[in-house]
């Protein structure tokens, strides 16, 4: 062979697989037939390459071309028939038993004898809990951000909400991924408590590390041809930091619906990975299952119960999820709480289910309740002058009867009132700035509306001077936020934003200020 010819084969074939083999490297799309990103590839390469000879060939490459054509086209028609193989118009009884469901006793399971103990934050709340807990150390905060991952989970027997410390960029993830990434932060769900906690060992693989230190790279670089969702991070009953990504497979066909079918659990300071059967993942597991994928299965049990042209045009039995859902932790573990309704009527739910977020374990409450949207606008009209908006509430059992839970936040993500509603009647509706405080006014029949006076639920504003003794400023979630602290006290660490006052840029250490703040977090500046 000429080394002529050697050229045009390394020109068509060896240098587009060098660029597909960069593709592959930043995109992370799984070697398997099972992903369309994979045919795209293969096709785009066969393409490309078929091109180039052309061009370098002329008419001697018309066979190529022709032999490209067909094999470009047989993968087109497997592709068809995979898809359309694996579609519910063929396979409902299989998408309707995706997800099976035991029937759950709702006085056992969800009776709630101290409303103290219901889990009111939600995830933009802890994420403010978060930053606020960070910005008490000042050296910090020029080089770590927290992760806005704050995953759920079930700790040692509480419901917490967990996110590592990120890196603020590239050449901050530079300067310091040799000593890693050395905290985390918890926040309980019902006390609100954060604690950012030291680690023995720092954590080396995030999703905000660069090249092989992103922990989905890391993990796609030991196995390239396994379909895995994004890692979530979770910790183990002593607290070390893990990273868990479910393993899926497509159902019915190799281009059919996903399902999990195990576990990669990474250590996220040495990045060890194991692989694990959905058997055999360790108990204090729990983000398994993504949610997205869980509301999915729930649906395709509930329309295809009764066949897919059933599901089209009588659509008798067909049921949906509520499009909206939130955990709870029962028995030290994990579960997704979502309504269940009639798609040919909005106006109540049949019911609920409750479904573990290891195991994929369903459990049914067939109970007649209002829909938590509508339970949602009535907590909102009851206090409509305010503009509140309402969270995704909880179903519970209390004092004999079905009632949900809910918080009502500012424009500002703050919690500032706790609502019960009847779940039955859902114009009966107890609010108040406390959860005792609700409580009361529920079973005591009253609708309180408080004034504007009364306590933040969370923490009670106030107004302080003085002159501005140390600062620093960092970008987070893209606004610049200043942290800082004032003379006389140096424990108190103060964060603003620069949407509070336009002038923040301007004002400089020595500065006199007065401020108006809730805990630590300013809500109002002006330069004295």
């Amino acid at each position: 062979m000429s080394l002529k010819k050697w050229h045009k084969i390394l020109i068509s074939y060896a240098f587009p697989l060098l660029v597909l083999l960069i593709v592959w490297y930043i995109t992370l799309i799984p070697l398997s037939f099972q992903s369309l990103g994979f045919w795209f590839c293969l096709f785009s390469y066969i393409a490309v390459s078929t091109v180039l000879w052309m061009i370098l060939n002329g008419r001697q490459g018309t066979k190529v071309f022709k032999f490209s054509s067909v094999l470009i086209a047989i993968g087109v028609v497997v592709i068809i028939i995979g898809s359309v193989g694996g579609s519910a118009i063929f396979r409902s009884k299989g998408y309707a038993n995706i997800l099976t469901y035991t029937e759950g006793n709702f006085e056992e399971d969800l009776t709630n004898k101290d409303p103290a103990n219901i889990p009111t934050i939600d995830r933009d709340m802890a994420e403010r809990l978060g930053s606020r807990k960070i910005g008490e150390v000042l050296n910090l905060v020029s080089q770590f951000d927290v992760s806005s991952e704050y995953t759920q989970i079930a700790y040692q027997g509480k419901s917490v909400r967990v996110s590592p410390l990120q890196y603020v960029g590239f050449f901050r993830w530079l300067t310091n991924r040799s000593e890693g990434i050395p905290h985390y932060i918890t926040v309980d769900m019902v006390s609100g408590e954060s604690e950012l906690v030291d680690l023995k060992d720092s954590i080396y693989y995030s999703h905000s590390g660069f090249f092989n230190d992103d922990i989905n790279r890391h993990i796609f670089l030991h196995y390239p041809t396994v379909l895995f969702e994004n890692p979530a991070f979770e910790l183990d009953e002593e607290g070390n930091p893990y990273y868990i990504a479910p393993i899926v497979k497509k159902r019915f066909s190799f281009l059919g619906p996903t399902d999990v079918v195990g576990a990669f659990v990474v250590d996220a300071t040495n990045g060890d990975i194991k692989r694990y059967d959905l058997k055999d993942i360790p108990n204090w597991v729990d983000r398994v299952y993504p949610a997205d994928m869980v509301m999915t299965h729930i649906n395709y049990n509930g329309m295809y119960q009764k066949g897919f042209l059933n599901s089209l045009i009588t659509k008798r039995g067909v049921i949906q999820n509520a499009e909206g859902y939130n955990y709870i932790v029962l028995n030290d573990d994990l579960y997704l709480y979502t309504g269940l309704t009639s798609v040919v009527s909005d106006e109540s739910n049949i019911g609920f289910t409750l479904i573990n977020s290891r195991t994929k374990e369903a459990k049914r409450y067939n109970l007649s309740t209002a829909t938590e949207w509508s339970v949602m606008e009535s907590a909102q009209g009851s206090v409509q002058e305010k503009g509140y908006i309402s969270t995704f509430p909880l179903l519970f059992r209390m004092e004999g009867r079905p009632v949900y839970q809910l918080s009502l936040k500012d424009e500002a993500g703050l919690i500032k009132l706790y609502a019960f509603v009847d779940a039955t009647n859902y114009q009966k509706v107890g609010i108040a700035n406390s959860l005792a405080g609700a409580w009361s006014n529920f079973t005591g029949g009253v609708i309180s509306s408080p004034s504007e006076e009364e306590v933040d639920p969370i923490v009670e504003k106030q107004s302080v001077s003085g002159k501005i003794a140390t600062m620093a400023e960092v970008v987070l979630d893209g606004e610049t936020t200043y942290f800082f602290t004032l003379e006389g006290n140096d424990q108190a660490v103060y964060t603003v934003k620069v949407s509070v006052n336009k002038q923040l840029p301007f004002i400089q250490v020595g500065d006199s200020v007065k401020i108006e703040v809730s805990g630590t977090e300013v809500i109002g500046l002006i330069k004295e």
